[in-house]
């Protein structure tokens, strides 16, 4: 029963410890955004770009 209750401990422990790391991460990342990293492309409406495609297909 001892040995369960420390397994659940360390199991515990490590997930708290991990989820520790990727927000500290995460908000590190927020601050000192790197320079080189690509740039995100614009976001557009699928549903213009559709409707934009079938009125060429059409002609």
């Amino acid at each position: 029963m001892e040995m369960s209750l420390v397994v659940i401990a360390a199991l515990l422990y490590l997930g708290l410890a991990l989820g520790f790391i990727l927000v500290v991460d995460n908000l590190v990342g927020l601050v000192f955004r790197d320079p080189r990293a690509p740039a995100q492309p614009p976001l557009f409406d699928i549903g213009r770009a559709f409707a934009a495609s079938q009125k060429l297909y059409r002609k």
